[in-house]
């Protein structure tokens, strides 16, 4: 009996000693699969801004996770909201096609590289060339294109970096004339000139396709050497927004590297934006 009962209390010990091994085994794999989780968490990289520095954001993500096990998400929106964004810790850095404010504190600007103003029409407009002075006007009083078609203008919204740098270039100073579209989006404005062939709106050079026409200013073409050489006269930075004080995850720390570095300036190069290398 004495035997039996010491074989009983053997028994239910191994079982005892099976189960919180099982429970060790399985906190451990619980710790580590936290830890995955974490590790995976760190390989992605959000990015938001504006929708005129998105599609060249998005050729560089694509470039550079071929190569590097990250997932880069480019969330587009507005300049002010990419500036905001990284203001607010929501981002890992922010776009913008504009110059920072001295209004927009606690953040950073690196300049990416430098990008024209296109001014479009309707590809079946027969309008090749405007006059800065007569664009101004357009868009301030409504005063149609002397000897052209064109008598209504196409804008951005108030949040638009592409909108800041054109009116200060253009010294618009009291907005625009009432009927005056303002769009939300780079892809608005290109749908918008594409289906009217009276009105003249302006984008990125570097979103500008085949679908639209752009025209030269004052005898100016809107071409990557015109605007690097300074001649064609709307022309602004492509801007990554940092918040001050914000130290980068690895993951997203190696892709500020590439895209500020010498490896992604052909992707700049031939995305058609202006390289600052």
């Amino acid at each position: 009996m004495k035997k039996q009962n010491e074989k009983q209390m053997k028994n239910q010990t191994k079982k005892v000693v099976s189960v919180l091994c099982a429970a060790a085994l399985f906190g451990s794999g619980a710790i580590l699969g936290a830890c995955g989780g974490k590790k995976d968490e760190n390989k992605n990289v959000t990015i938001s801004g504006s929708s005129s520095v998105t599609p060249l954001m998005e050729k560089l993500a694509a470039a550079y996770e071929q190569d590097h096990d990250v997932r880069i998400t480019v969330n587009m929106s507005s300049s002010g909201a990419g500036i905001s964004d990284a203001q607010n810790d929501l981002n890992d850095f922010g776009m913008s096609s504009r110059g920072l404010k001295a209004s927009e504190t606690g953040v950073k600007g690196e300049m990416l590289c430098m990008d024209g103003i296109a001014l479009i029409v309707n590809k079946d407009s027969a309008v090749t060339d405007v006059k800065k002075a007569d664009v101004k006007a357009l868009y301030e009083n409504g005063t149609a294109l002397p000897d052209t078609s064109i008598t209504a203008a196409v804008g951005r919204d108030a949040s638009s970096g592409t909108r800041s740098a054109f009116d200060e270039l253009l010294k618009i100073e009291n907005g625009y004339f009432k009927d005056v579209a303002t769009l939300a989006e780079t892809g608005n404005v290109i749908e918008t000139i594409k289906s009217s062939k009276n009105s003249i709106g302006y984008i990125s050079y570097g979103s500008l396709n085949d679908s639209v026409k752009a025209v030269s200013l004052d005898n100016i073409a809107c071409t990557v050497e015109n605007i690097k050489g300074g001649k064609y006269a709307l022309q602004r930075p492509f801007v990554i927004v940092l918040k001050d004080g914000k130290t980068l995850s690895e993951a997203a720390q190696g892709f500020y590297d590439y895209i500020m570095g010498t490896s992604a300036q052909t992707v700049i190069s031939k995305a058609g934006y202006i390289t600052m290398k």
